[in-house]
């Protein structure tokens, strides 16, 4: 059966950077299970699995647009030192907050002033390239 929408698809992957730096994969043992068409994967690779079939293997290369998007120079926000806990006045300190329309948002410290921090509210991932090495376990 090819992968269609609507098809519960099983599979096993590993994600890297170009460097081969490992971001994610499946456990050992631990597939992952989603609904094709339902969001639940990027978008990028869901197309890209759309017409396999049980047992093929693909490696797919996700652009910045395709995975996580370009680094937005407007996500770079300067909060004042006072706004903000004193845990977080280290670089790589996480914080976590709401945006505009209620949705939970993380930002990383990626520099420090005399009286304010520069936090980065972007995907961790924007701008990279992402490789994907996929094997289709099941398709239902």
């Amino acid at each position: 059966m090819k992968i269609d929408n609507n098809h519960k698809v099983t599979i096993t992957y590993t994600m890297t950077l170009d460097d081969g730096e490992l971001v994610d994969s499946t456990p050992e043992n631990a597939p992952l299970t989603y609904v094709q068409g339902e969001g639940e994967l990027i978008e990028g690779v869901e197309k890209r699995l759309a017409g396999l079939t049980k047992g093929e293997s693909v490696n797919i290369v996700l652009t910045p647009e395709e995975g996580f998007g370009q680094v937005d120079p407007e996500a770079l926000i300067e909060i004042p030192n006072s706004d903000l806990p004193p845990e977080a006045l280290k670089i790589h300190a996480v914080l976590e907050g709401q945006g505009p329309q209620g949705q939970s948002i993380e930002g990383r410290v990626v520099d420090l002033q005399e009286n304010s921090a520069v936090v980065d509210f972007n995907h961790p991932l924007a701008g990279k390239t992402l490789n994907f090495a996929v094997t289709i376990v099941d398709v239902e």
